[in-house]
């Protein structure tokens, strides 16, 4: 997970860099910790980041105890392999949004969305891993690491994926 990764944020950069000659930008977040940001904000508030290697591992054994859910891999492996403050593209037609691993935020906001997802939906197989541009959701397949997006609507979902990576 973490070298697919850091591929990812190789291009981000790097077509960042090509468009608009500098780091990603995004809208300063004041509970993230600064030590993920670059410069300063600019007049618009946006401020440049760049992705941290995370070398603290999060232990989810006792939110896994609490929801009665073990978490798949996969999702511990993402949150354990960097800080960073986006993740999107393109994945079929759908622009996703993968939840960011914000240092100073995460994962206790990403625990606090799978578990009120999984009390909504009353034990669900699924969890929440992002969204999509049309507001439906991005949930993995708990159990096989599938990725699918969510029809808030009617509550189908359809395959986006065989895994996060």
């Amino acid at each position: 997970m973490k070298h697919v990764m850091k591929q990812y944020f190789k291009k981000l950069s790097e077509k960042w860099e090509e468009f608009n000659g500098t780091l990603p930008l995004i809208p300063w977040n004041e509970e993230a910790d600064g030590r993920i940001y670059v410069g300063s904000q600019d007049e618009e508030g946006y401020i440049s980041w760049k992705p941290l290697e995370k070398y603290e591992n999060t232990n989810f054994q006792q939110f896994e105890q609490e929801i009665n859910v073990v978490l798949h891999g996969d999702v511990k492996a993402y949150f354990n392999s960097f800080w960073f403050l986006e993740m999107i593209g393109w994945v079929s037609q759908y622009n996703v949004y993968l939840y960011p691993v914000i240092p100073g935020v995460e994962p206790e906001a990403f625990c606090q969305r799978v578990k009120e997802y999984i009390f909504e939906k009353e034990n669900s197989t699924y969890i929440p891993v992002g969204f999509e541009s049309n507001g439906m959701l991005v949930v993995m397949n708990n159990q096989s690491g599938k990725i699918f997006v969510e029809n808030g609507e009617d509550k189908s979902c359809k395959y986006l994926s065989s895994s996060l990576k």
